[in-house]
């Protein structure tokens, strides 16, 4: 580094890996990043270094255009911390870019770990949680939050009623008779959801422990197949241990009842995440003005959640483990506060009453006349309707946002929950190229990188009064916007 160099920007990335899988980061970008080609930012001379505050990644970096220069220095502790140095002063635009391109690699290295991670949770208050479960709840596959599932669903079940309504004379019925039992589906969704789970969350028993346990180069296939049994061994040893006390639980006692069970295992290789998830969902609720709605972790490795229910009293909060694994507990609050927006201004009913007003309209009214444009007003309609959604999901990010006063984690938590797409479809880390494609998708969201620069620019002295007609102009506007020539 240029002695001359001084400090001129730091920020922090957090991550879900433990202090020794970071050590592994800087092979892994030799080997699978290709530095010094990734969007908008030029690197060069990369070096490890170990020093008096922990180990270190060292390179020289700048914009694609210009003549910036610094020294970044990337410390493999957790969370990360980023210096930029240099002799020419401080250059916010390359830090925000930067700070993108590393949170992008970073959660791309992380996607790589969990490939050789073992994930072993369990809730303390719940003993049902001890078991290891090889097989998906039928309840998980038909309502783990995807409508796409529960409309599968609904068509199968609608096709059988159309021909006995048909076959008693009664196809006219038909139609109210579907509707009736498609309303009753998603009204109970969440707690068809949470039936017989043993995942649900209290106020007694309010805590998710998760174990990351680093399994040794080479070893996972053992892990998924002869280690079962000690797998399933270990996780009951660890959760009588620890059930009645949790707070005596450490990375050494873990690895020690893992060793005793037949696995191999150093307390370097573990790592303990415990999440109050109802303190999380009570926090948020309150600031909504809302008591706590059920609340049922889900086992799916994705990093969702999704609120379900038409009235306050029936709502469920579904949390996936993926969720709970990938984001911290601040990340994961903004996230639950998107979903309480959509439960305090009843968005789920608003949705089904527009489908099911198309739906009667066009069976009893205008689709006698549609002929042979049935099939171009249908793509149409549907994404007209997810265009309709777009307006209310904008507007939950934005109250997210705004109500519970940290919209720049909550476009952080955007980040790292789709940052495959972010990279892979939307190139958000490349300024300049057409969005259009992404407003068109049969998607209710709008697309991410739109979501997260709002986000960012949202100014908290002086909110939006009404945060659905500004959602609707945003929204608009993106879309509108998108169709122009970069």
């Amino acid at each position: 580094m240029d002695p001359n160099a001084v400090l001129v920007h730091s920020f922090k990335i957090d991550t879900e890996l433990s202090h020794e899988q970071l050590l592994s980061f800087p092979r892994f970008v030799r080997e699978r990043m290709a530095f010094g080609q990734l969007p908008g930012v030029r690197m060069g001379q990369m070096e490890s270094f170990a020093s008096q505050r922990g180990h270190y990644l060292e390179f020289l970096a700048g914009p694609d255009r210009g003549m910036f220069l610094s020294t970044v220095r990337m410390y493999l502790e957790r969370p990360i911390v980023i210096e930029i140095w240099s002799t020419q002063g401080a250059n916010e635009e390359f830090a925000k870019q930067l700070d993108n391109v590393l949170l992008m690699a970073i959660q791309f290295f992380e996607e790589e770990a969990r490939k050789s991670t073992l994930y072993v949770a369990f809730m303390p208050g719940s003993p049902q949680t001890a078991k290891v479960r090889l097989k998906k709840p039928a309840s998980r596959v038909l309502f783990g939050g995807n409508m796409i599932n529960l409309f599968l669903l609904s068509i199968l079940i609608g096709i059988p009623i159309i021909l006995v309504f048909e076959s008693l004379g009664l196809y006219n019925y038909a139609p109210l008779f579907f509707l009736a039992l498609m309303m009753g589906m998603v009204l109970l969704m969440g707690r068809l959801t949470s039936f017989r789970s043993p995942w649900k969350v209290t106020k007694s028993s309010r805590e998710v422990v998760i174990l990351h346990h680093m399994v040794p180069e080479g070893m996972m296939d053992r892990y998924r197949t002869e280690y079962v049994d000690k797998i399933r061994t270990a996780k009951k040893r660890v959760f009588d241990t620890f059930a009645s006390n949790p707070a005596l639980m450490t990375e050494e006692a873990v690895a020690r009842i893992f060793t005793e069970s037949g696995l191999p295992a150093d307390k370097s290789t573990f790592m303990i995440k415990r999440i109050d998830v109802y303190g999380i969902v009570e926090k948020a609720a309150e600031k909504f003005g809302l008591t706590v709605p059920n609340i049922v972790i889900t086992q799916n490795p994705a990093p969702n959640a999704a609120a379900t229910g038409f009235t306050k009293k029936l709502a469920t909060m579904l949390i996936t483990m993926g969720l709970l694994v990938q984001l911290d507990e601040e990340e994961i609050e903004l996230v639950v506060g998107h979903e309480l927006s959509h439960l305090k201004s009843g968005d789920p009913i608003v949705l089904f009453g527009l489908i099911a007003a198309e739906y009667l309209g066009r069976v009893y009214i205008w689709g006698l006349y549609l002929g042979v444009f049935i099939f171009p007003y249908l793509i149409f309609i549907f994404w007209a309707i997810f265009f309709f959604g777009k307006f209310l999901e904008s507007r939950a990010d934005l109250e997210a946002g705004v109500i519970l006063g940290k919209p720049k984690v909550m476009a952080e938590s955007l980040k790292k929950i789709g940052f495959r797409r972010l990279v892979l479809e939307e190139r958000f880390l490349e300024p300049g190229v057409s969005r259009f494609g992404e407003w068109m998708r049969f998607d209710p969201h709008p697309p991410l990188y739109f979501r997260i620069e709002r986000l960012e620019k949202l100014d908290l002295s002086n909110p939006p009064k009404h945060t659905f007609l500004s959602s609707v102009r945003a929204v608009t506007k993106g879309f509108i916007d998108s169709g122009k020539a970069p």
